[in-house]
């Protein structure tokens, strides 16, 4: 079975190949036609790439294994890039937006042609298939950054279609639908924007993967566990760390303890994918008054000589 880290690895560069196809085509027909939206469409495309080009970046960091100043890991450097794209997302509507000023400023005229139709709905079939592939290859690997990037991709799908309909209307003699749905590009992207950086920040301000009532129900049934005290969770779920504090017997000896965690540590790997690592802490269930051990016991001072 290929590495996780590859598999998500050889994602990215076959959709970065892709977009930059896609990317190319559509800045060329923009350029030749002086359609805007075709360009922003085409800008919208390089943005993915750049996105696949930080994601592979973040891939070869975030694997790294923890070291004494990442202690927990480097998995963080992919939720940080994943933040990246979806700034790069607001950059590219702002540019968008001062090109449609633009063009409303100038009143250039457009050139709409039958094989640049038959080209864009070329590129519509690529975008639809990359997206549909990186949506099931990060639900399957649970990759933040590749769900991220699909999110992106599935906007430039509906951009690319709202696209068409702008060459179209333009075909008409509506000049004015270029600038228009150049506008509505820019709502899709944001709108694409807007959840990445959403669901990034849940994983960078430490929200719960998992709840703790999840968590509970999980290791509830082990043997030697009397009450689950606190079950937290934090990081991606795909790499989420976890801590189970539980109360045992009192009587229980640190043997005994020791297979009551590994079984936690079962039941939780069992039932979740992904999981970094599982940190479990123990309690008695009561105190008990029990006689001190030599080893606790104070030692009395010597009396002094006179």
């Amino acid at each position: 079975m290929i590495p996780k880290r590859e598999a998500i690895r050889r994602v990215l560069i076959i959709t970065l190949v892709l977009n930059l196809l896609v990317a190319i085509v559509k800045i060329v027909l923009g350029l030749i036609s002086g359609a805007l939206a075709i360009a922003a469409d085409g800008l919208h495309s390089l943005i993915d790439s750049s996105g696949n080009v930080i994601g592979l970046v973040a891939n070869h960091i975030a694997w790294q294994p923890a070291d004494d100043d990442h202690p927990y890991g480097h998995r963080r450097f992919e939720a940080l890039a994943t933040l990246i794209i979806g700034a790069l997302l607001l950059f590219t509507a702002s540019e968008i937006i001062r090109g449609a000023i633009e063009q409303l400023t100038t009143g250039a005229s457009l050139t709409i042609t039958p094989l640049m139709f038959a080209v864009m709905v070329g590129t519509l079939v690529i975008n639809i298939a990359v997206n549909r592939y990186q949506v099931q290859q990060g639900e399957r690997l649970q990759s933040t950054i590749l769900l991220a990037d699909a999110a992106n991709t599935g906007a430039d799908v509906v951009v690319t279609i709202s696209v068409l309909i702008s060459m179209a209307l333009v075909a008409l003699g509506w000049s004015w639908a270029d600038v228009v749905m150049a506008l509505a590009v820019v709502v899709f992207i944001l709108r694409a924007a807007w959840d990445i950086i959403r669901q990034t920040a849940r994983i960078l301000v430490d929200t719960a993967p998992y709840s703790a009532d999840e968590l509970r129900d999980m290791v509830a049934h082990v043997e030697g566990v009397e009450h689950i005290v606190r079950a937290r969770s934090r990081g991606p779920r795909d790499a989420a760390h976890i801590d189970i504090d539980v109360q045992v017997s009192p009587g229980m000896t640190v043997v005994d303890a020791a297979h009551v965690a590994d079984a936690i540590r079962d039941s939780l790997n069992s039932q979740l994918e992904g999981v970094d690592e599982i940190e479990v802490h123990f309690t008695p269930s009561r105190y008990q008054e029990q006689p001190a051990s030599p080893m606790t016991r104070e030692i009395p001072h010597e009396k002094e000589s006179a």
